[in-house]
């Protein structure tokens, strides 16, 4: 095989979604490594080395006090500089995988991307305050004057990191967010599960799959993204359990509907889509429908298929499962969830509409 890598993954469907697989861990991993302080513990991890500062050696009096100075204004640049410099490893949105992209831009727009912008910013700012303001100490002609340009250097130096403070704020909510989600580390295909709040995708991910996400009777059970790996004859796959969404507008989405909507527009190969046509379902047949219209709209933009199933039918309603099937272009799949009931068949569909792009 010739080539560059990126060019044999665009050739190999398999390798494609290795790449970007590795591409996504790598990424969560440059995040653990990468703390991010608050402006208050960089404020107060100087302070404390500063106080420990010991005057250097000198034989001239004033000039150790003047080299004082000089030392203290050095270790304020060093701390800041280095605690920014850690927080500039972490990438622009446009070095991320397509998921961890969609997720933070979902989240703040463009706003972490500046947020970045400005660390460095003040990387460049910190080092033009220190190279100012080491000449004029060490050019000074008492200690008086050098600690006056000390404290005014050390203070504009430290001014950056606390301007700063919302910025720093929105990047460690960032990091929070990506190190919460699961990793999908190997090139396997991906199912992902969508549907309303409690339409029992936990439940199906869990008895399918080795996920074991959090089920509930109660909305919005599920807050993040979990994945599971699914054994099916000779097929491998990932099945991901998501949020409940709702039909309406990006902007009044909350932020647990924005990482399904990620996943949807990021990770399938294949979508389950689940019906909830019990009596008390938390949303109406007619905004269930509306929701599956909207991802399948999203799914032919991947060219990816969507199977519509209809869970808990043990417990289904007749007229509100009558008016799911006879809405849909195709028949769905009956299944119940929590009692197993025609998860098989489930799975043999999985594995017929996935197998072709494992061998692709």
């Amino acid at each position: 095989m010739s080539g560059t890598p990126a060019d044999n993954a665009a050739r190999v469907p398999w390798l494609e979604r290795h790449v970007k697989a590795l591409t996504a861990k790598q990424l969560v991993d440059l995040f653990k490594r990468t703390y991010v302080p608050t402006d208050d513990e960089i404020v107060a991890y100087v302070g404390e080395r500063y106080r420990r500062l010991k005057p250097p050696k000198h034989r001239d009096r004033l000039r150790r006090r003047i080299l004082f100075e000089y030392k203290r204004l050095e270790l304020v640049y060093n701390i800041v500089v280095a605690k920014l410099r850690e927080i500039a490893k972490l990438p622009p949105t446009r070095l991320m995988d397509d998921f961890h992209r969609v997720l933070v831009e979902m989240f703040v727009g463009q706003a972490y991307d500046d947020a970045l912008a400005r660390v460095r910013r003040a990387i460049k700012l910190a080092h033009e305050f220190w190279s100012q303001y080491r000449l004029l100490i060490l050019s000074a002609t008492d200690p008086d004057e050098a600690r006056r340009f000390r404290k005014e250097g050390c203070g504009r130096i430290l001014s950056l990191v606390r301007r700063m403070r919302r910025q720093l704020e929105l990047l460690r909510r960032i990091r929070e967010e990506v190190i919460k989600t699961h990793v999908i580390a190997e090139g396997l295909p991906v199912a992902v599960v969508a549907g309303i709040p409690s339409a029992g995708k936990s439940t199906l991910v869990r008895k399918l799959s080795t996920a074991e996400p959090e089920v509930a009777d109660y909305p919005f059970t599920t807050k993040t993204i979990i994945v599971g790996k699914v054994a099916y004859r000779e097929l491998r796959f990932y099945l991901v359990d998501t949020p409940g969404l709702l039909e309406r507008p990006i902007e009044k989405l909350n932020e647990i509907e924005r990482k399904a909507l990620a996943a949807l527009m990021t990770l399938p190969d294949i979508i389950v889509f689940l019906f909830d046509p019990t009596a008390g379902s938390y949303v109406d047949v007619d905004g269930q429908l509306s929701l599956y219209r909207s991802v399948r709209r999203l799914a032919e933009e991947r060219g990816v298929d969507v199977i519509p199933v209809v869970n808990k039918i043990d417990a289904a309603d007749g007229p509100r499962l009558k008016a799911i099937e006879s809405s849909l272009e195709v028949k769905p799949l009956r299944v119940s969830a929590l009692h197993g009931l025609n998860l098989d068949k489930l799975l043999e569909e999985l594995y017929k509409r996935l197998k072709p792009r494992v061998g692709a």
